[in-house]
């Protein structure tokens, strides 16, 4: 962990976060497929204005990752199978970061957002936490896989939960600087 970055990672484990590492940007992998996952296979395609085909290009994905040189990965305690436990630690690492003079801090989760849990209002403009909406990784196609194996994880996919030890870990990323 950078030195400059110490204090905060501390913190986000006191929080709850069950591990924090710091990556180069040029470690997160940018891929196609990965919207092809979303768009053929995912419940929430279409339907999430923080979901494809409303988010990021692969492009703008690309080149957003180019203005940044590292970012935190933060691995969370899933409580539901679709919802991490924390989009809650993920702002509250990026607001610190932020009062930390890390100005540009911006989050990035894993999966929708999980704040409307039938259906997203944001589109007819009711969205309880517009604040709190952050783009899902793969929906800026994010290859979770390779990056957090880029970071030191031994991640493989398992066939069923009870070889997981139960719901698997979510991880999600903060840009930094």
């Amino acid at each position: 962990m950078d030195d400059d970055l110490k204090p905060i990672a501390d913190k986000a484990l006191s929080w709850g976060v069950l591990d924090v590492r710091c990556i180069p940007t040029r470690s997160i992998v940018v891929a196609e497929w990965v919207r092809l996952k979303c768009r053929y296979g995912c419940p929430n395609y279409g339907r999430r204005l923080d979901c494809p085909p409303n988010e990021f290009t692969l492009d703008l994905t690309r080149r957003l990752l180019a203005e940044y040189r590292r970012a935190l990965v933060l691995q969370l305690r899933r409580l539901a199978r679709s919802q991490p436990e924390g989009s809650g630690l993920v702002h509250r690492v990026e607001r610190e970061l932020f009062l930390s003079q890390f100005y540009r801090a911006f989050a990035i989760g894993a999966g929708s957002c999980g704040e409307c849990v039938d259906e997203c209002v944001r589109e007819a403009g009711r969205c309880p936490q517009p604040h709190r909406i952050r783009p899902a990784g793969e929906s800026m196609g994010i290859d979770w896989f390779a990056t957090l194996r880029n970071a030191g994880w031994d991640l493989r996919v398992l066939p069923d939960r009870q070889q997981a030890g139960g719901l698997p870990p979510s991880y999600s990323l903060v840009l930094v600087d």
